[in-house]
């Protein structure tokens, strides 16, 4: 059996976080609509040769779900691993992560270090566990489209590099970390997954005989031996998920 104190257990959400999380009017359906109108409008001035006729239609601006789910993912990134102990604010996490992930490679990083060394605590519980799979899946899917460099013709200066640097600036800086003085989220995406399975296979033969810890450990085993996550970014329930 896992002993709890051989592994990190996050703290109690602060009720202000639970609060403003549980508030938040996340939207997938919306998301995914902004994104594919906004991609579309630059791919279709793209192939007409820079503009998008007599009657040019105003370039629409980046996605704002996208926008505000980036900024509460940055607000609450200290406490997530907290938030995903709890029933309903671990849903919004969820759904947080599902948007961010599907359109950004970076928010892909923030996700994986939030959890680190609270991996194992939250295979074994029931509500992190399911957090803790999404996450893995997500992390792997392929994104719909990388907006944090997509080409709107603005260069090095693209709106997705932008929203990016202002939400998640802070902890990608170097000084700005969580110990040792480096920064909290580390540059390679391949190098944050390892780090988090190597957590989860310090105690593979307890989480393999975990109600909970055995679905996460297999999403694991999953990764590691290349198998495709179909529909990753799916919801909850729908018959896409696979």
């Amino acid at each position: 059996m896992v002993e709890e104190q051989e592994y990190g257990r996050p703290r109690r959400p602060s009720p202000e976080t639970v609060s403003y999380l549980s508030g938040l009017p996340l939207d997938e359906n919306l998301a995914a609509q902004q994104a594919k109108e906004y991609v579309a409008y630059f791919q279709q001035k793209k192939s007409n040769g820079g503009n998008n006729g007599d009657d040019e239609e105003e370039a629409p601006e980046y996605p704002p779900m996208l926008s505000a789910t980036h900024a509460a993912l940055s607000s609450i990134f200290r406490e997530v691993a907290s938030l995903a102990c709890e029933e309903l604010p671990s849903q919004q996490v969820e759904t947080l992560v599902r948007i961010c992930c599907r359109y950004s490679l970076v928010a892909k990083r923030i996700v994986l270090a939030s959890l680190s060394s609270y991996w194992v605590f939250l295979s074994t519980h029931r509500f992190g566990s399911h957090v803790a799979q999404t996450i893995l899946r997500c992390v792997v899917a392929e994104c719909e489209v990388n907006l944090d460099d997509f080409d709107d013709g603005q260069g090095e200066q693209c709106e997705g590099k932008l929203v990016i640097e202002d939400s998640y600036g802070s902890l990608l800086q170097e000084g700005e970390g969580i110990g040792d003085g480096g920064a909290a989220v580390s540059d390679s995406l391949s190098t944050l997954l390892v780090q988090s399975i190597e957590e989860l296979k310090e105690f593979a033969t307890e989480l393999a005989e975990h109600v909970c810890g055995s679905h996460v450990l297999r999403t694991s085993l999953c990764i590691l031996a290349g198998v495709e996550f179909v529909e990753a970014f799916a919801h909850p329930g729908s018959n896409q998920q696979g």
